[in-house]
Order: C-alpha cells, then sequence, then structure tokens
C-alpha cells in the first residue's frame, strides 16, 4: 500500500512538471531570461508589435546657410526724377502688390515731367502726319528721298521720346491718357517694382529725393534661396537636383533642391558656395538673412529599417524585444542583440531581415523598469 501511494504522488509530480511546459513561448528557452508582460500591462503602455520594412535610406551631408532672396526676388525702390517726400504709404512688413504706390512725392520736376510728355505728343502727331505725307508724296515722285528721309528721321526721334515720357510716367504711378486731357498731378508716387514685402523704409515726410538713392527694399518671401557652403572634400558629392531638408527656427521643416554648386573656393576657409531652392507653404515666412541648418540627401540606398523607439542601447551595441510566446493572460519576450546601420529621423537601418514581432513601441518603459 505505501509503494501504491509513492507512485501516485511520484506520478503527480510529473503530470505538474509536464503542464508546466506547456505553453506558446520557446521550450528551449530559459523562463528566467523571458520578459513577462501582462495583457493589461501591454494595453495600458500602449506597445505595439511589428516587423521591419524595406525602405529608402538616404545618405546625407550636414551644411549650415542662411536664407537669401532670389536674383529676381529683391528689388529698391527709387525715383527716376528728384523732389521731395509728400507721404509714406508703408511701413516695414508691409505686403505690397506690383505697381502699388509707396510713397507720395511732389516738386517741380513733377510738372515739367507731364509737360515735356504733352508737348512731345504733339510734335509726335505732327511729325506722323508729315512723315505719312511726304511717304505719298514720294510714292507719286513729286517728294525727294531726301525730304523722305528727313520726316521719317523726325517721326522715328519723336516716336522713341513719346515712348520714353510714357515708361517714366508709369514709374511715377502717372497715366499718360489723363495727362494728354490736360489732367496734370502736382504729386508723383514711386511704385513697387514685384510683388513682395516691404523689407525697409530709409526715407521720411519732407527729404528730399535724389535719383541714385534707393528710398526702400522690397523682397519677395515665396522666391527665397538657400546659400550654403560645401568644403573641398565634400564638393564632389553636391550635385543639382539632391534633395534638401531645412530646419527652421522654431522647429518647422522647409524642402527644396540643390540648384548651383560654385566653381570657386572660398581663400578663408577653402568652402565652395552653393544654392538651393525652397518650397514654401502658403502660410509660412521666412527672413531673408535666417539662420539654418539643412541636410543635402547625396544618396539613396534599400534597406531594413524599424522604428527607433524599438531599439534599446545596451554596453555591448543595441538590442530589441521580440515576441517569443504569449497566452490569454501574458506577452512573453526575449532580448535580441542587433546590429544597426544608417540613422534616418524616425527610423533606423537593421541587417537582421529574419527578425519578426519586434516591439516597437513601449519597449522603453521596460528598459527603464531594468
Amino acid at each position: 500500500m505505501k509503494i501504491n501511494i509513492l507512485l501516485f504522488i511520484t506520478f503527480g509530480v510529473l503530470l505538474l512538471s509536464c503542464s508546466g511546459k506547456n505553453n506558446k513561448s520557446d521550450e528551449n528557452q530559459p523562463t528566467d531570461s523571458l520578459v513577462v508582460i501582462s495583457v493589461e500591462q501591454f494595453k495600458a503602455m500602449n506597445m505595439a508589435i511589428g516587423n521591419p520594412t524595406m525602405v529608402k535610406f538616404a545618405s546625407e551631408i550636414a551644411v549650415q546657410g542662411v536664407i537669401e532672396p532670389s536674383p529676381n526676388a529683391k528689388a529698391y525702390v527709387t525715383s527716376p526724377i528728384g523732389g521731395l517726400i509728400k507721404s509714406v504709404k508703408v511701413v516695414p512688413s508691409s505686403v505690397v502688390k506690383k505697381g502699388q504706390a509707396l510713397f507720395a512725392i511732389d516738386g517741380p520736376e513733377i510738372l515739367n515731367t507731364q509737360t515735356l510728355f504733352v508737348e512731345t505728343y504733339n510734335q509726335h502727331r505732327i511729325a506722323k502726319a508729315n512723315f505719312e505725307r511726304i511717304s505719298q508724296l514720294s510714292k507719286e515722285g513729286i517728294a525727294s528721298q531726301k525730304e523722305l528721309l528727313q520726316a521719317e528721321s523726325e517721326y522715328r526721334i519723336l516716336d522713341a521720346k513719346l515712348h520714353y515720357h510714357r515708361i517714366l510716367l508709369g514709374k511715377l504711378g502717372l497715366n499718360p491718357d489723363e495727362i494728354i486731357k490736360g489732367e496734370f498731378s502736382n504729386e508723383a508716387y514711386l511704385v513697387s517694382p514685384i510683388e513682395g514685402t516691404v523689407a525697409r523704409v530709409e526715407t521720411s515726410v519732407g527729404k528730399p529725393v535724389t535719383t541714385c538713392e534707393p528710398l526702400a527694399e522690397v523682397i519677395n518671401t515665396q522666391s527665397l534661396l538657400l546659400k550654403f557652403f560645401i568644403f573641398l572634400n565634400q564638393v564632389n558629392s553636391i550635385k543639382p537636383g539632391q534633395k534638401v531638408e531645412i530646419s527652421l527656427p522654431g522647429g518647422g521643416k522647409a524642402y527644396g533642391s540643390v540648384i548651383s554648386v560654385g566653381l570657386d573656393a572660398n581663400t578663408e576657409n577653402k568652402a565652395v558656395e552653393c544654392f538651393a531652392s525652397i518650397s514654401l507653404p502658403a502660410n509660412l515666412v521666412l527672413i531673408s538673412g535666417t539662420r539654418v541648418s539643412a541636410k543635402v540627401f547625396t544618396n539613396f540606398i534599400e534597406g531594413w529599417a524599424l522604428p527607433r523607439t524599438a531599439l534599446h542601447e545596451i554596453e555591448t551595441g543595441h538590442m530589441v524585444y521580440t515576441l517569443n510566446g504569449s497566452d490569454s493572460l501574458s506577452y512573453f519576450f526575449k532580448k535580441v542583440p542587433i546590429q544597426v546601420g544608417l540613422i534616418q529621423d524616425s527610423i533606423v537601418q537593421v541587417f537582421d531581415s529574419t527578425l519578426s514581432n519586434v516591439l516597437v513601441k513601449g519597449g522603453y518603459e521596460l528598459t527603464v523598469e531594468e
């Protein structure tokens, strides 16, 4: 009877031992090396499981640069005639349209300009009629070739003068058709040559105006460039068309592409000047002269990638948690050392394509607890 009881106890112990191994985890994996997470913890810590994906990684060169307007995106407002500033209609940061009046000026030259235009207009009409008359007489053999050439010369000269005066009046914001009717203005207007934002105003009411003095600067903030420098040992890696990512003050991003690579190195630091275009959303405004950092993407390679949140630093490098098994109550994760390559934004290149069921989110809490 004692022998039967002993056999029964031994058989019960063996059953318990076998049932302890009957779960979804790897039988060869020691249970003390696994990290156990309850289903409730998994949900509460917003954990997520995923697999490596094939993506394109970019080789990049970090550069420093400055925001500058393109050659046609910056203009100075000047006056074609002398006068006095009568009123200033804008302030720095004002948004203006092409042809919008920025200053009003007055002075005797304004009336003289309008008078000369009317005189030239009337002389042009007479010269045109005379040229047409002599042309007809020349065809009939009545007028000489010399008379025809002289009449044509007078007409062409006055035609050029009239065209000049029309352009001048346009720069002064005056309508030639109204002036011909006798509607003279005692003031003229200096207009913006481009659409953009007023960067500087360098005059005030009552100040004399000269033809060589800039009165304001207008910049089109939607047509800016990134100027950056590349050292000689990197210049062969930079080519027009390469994508550029620009880090803006405040944490924003802008994107563009390389449009030119310089041919001369700076004598001081042996750096080559390069330019990149900038594509900006309509609601984003950049300030000319802003210093920024940027990345130039020089080459693209394909590779397996995991989110940066999946990797954890250890003494020998990096590791990830992979799912070893689960049951209705818990998840069982094991630590897997891993070799990493390129790091780009929120992803990291990994070289083990056989990885699967990786804890891609929430593993930081596990590392901290350990």
